[in-house]
């Protein structure tokens, strides 16, 4: 070996920008910063609401207390770190107070008890701010969704009525989980999955669709029948009615329809709900709103809800 192998350097991190030129997603750019062995060490996502997210990704194989961590910034300064070390995850606010924990199991995130450390005075959970901030790191973590990759969206239908308490803090949970994970919690997200893809490829092959609220009315509506004709009183399909009129304002088209399935899992009090995607426009907070009352109203008794967006081609 030549002195100038022995001392040659390792390659530099490396840097990528993506930029959004279509205007469709809600993230206008985000940057990655890779460690010289190519894995990605940071991202910084830039949205076109004004907020951004602050992603760090710890090394693999590492003995760190993380495996990541995101730290979402609104516009106006709210700030929260939701940090995730194997199937646990922390929610911190802008001083570093814990106000959250949260383990995923197999019905879904439950609550952990939280240790605050004895210098910071406990506070109540900031359910609104937890809430809203948690759907701006979920629109980026769906956007993102692979094959084995599928972004989840956890909390107690109690917490998004803001009952929530220091005694019995919220179990908010936001992260992109292996898709075996997620199926054992939402039996039916394999069902979803191949009804989207054969509705969006039989809509495709027929072509008889004018723009693309048309494209996705036709869509949901065969997902939405298809359920519906399983006679299941726990797997059903609803339209949303929110939805609708949020596709009809974004198209300029009225008479769009959406629908959303629900899976009841009474054992648990749990109800999966899958939000099919065929544009790119966020779940808002509304929008968890209407997912929260329409699965209480259906399903008396439901206590957790995980919401997860199906898109087609993810499997």
């Amino acid at each position: 070996m030549d002195g100038q192998a022995r001392h040659r350097r390792p390659s530099s991190p490396r840097r990528d920008v993506t930029v959004d030129h279509s205007g469709e997603e809600s993230w206008s750019s985000f940057a990655n910063a890779y460690r010289p062995d190519g894995s990605l060490a940071e991202q910084r996502v830039f949205n076109r609401d004004g907020s951004r997210i602050v992603s760090e990704f710890n090394e693999s194989g590492s003995r760190g207390d993380w495996d990541e961590r995101h730290t979402v910034i609104t516009k106006d300064g709210r700030k929260l770190t939701f940090e995730t070390s194997g199937d646990v995850q922390r929610t911190y606010d802008e001083n570093g107070r814990l106000i959250g924990a949260s383990v995923w199991t197999n019905d879904g995130p439950e609550a952990l008890p939280m240790v605050q450390q004895a210098f910071l005075p406990a506070i109540p959970p900031a359910v609104t701010t937890t809430i809203e901030l948690g759907l701006i790191l979920f629109a980026w973590l769906a956007s993102r969704n692979q094959s084995n990759g599928i972004a989840v969206f956890g909390f107690k239908a109690r917490e998004y009525r803001e009952q929530g308490s220091p005694q019995e803090p919220d179990a908010v949970f936001v992260a992109q989980l292996t898709r075996d994970d997620v199926e054992k919690a939402c039996k039916q997200l394999g069902d979803v999955q191949k009804r989207t893809d054969a509705a969006v490829a039989k809509v495709r092959k027929d072509g008889d669709y004018e723009d693309p609220a048309d494209f996705g009315t036709k869509v949901h509506a065969i997902i939405a029948r298809g359920i519906n004709n399983l006679n299941d009183p726990n797997y059903i399909a609803e339209v949303s009615v929110m939805k609708s009129r949020m596709e009809d304002a974004y198209y300029g088209k009225k008479g769009t329809v959406r629908v959303d399935a629900f899976e009841n899992k009474p054992e648990t009090s749990t109800v999966c709900v899958y939000d099919p995607k065929t544009g790119s426009r966020p779940l808002s907070r509304p929008r968890m709103g209407e997912l929260a009352n329409t699965a209480e109203r259906r399903f008396p008794g439901t206590k957790r809800i995980i919401v997860i967006e199906v898109r087609p081609g993810q499997k």
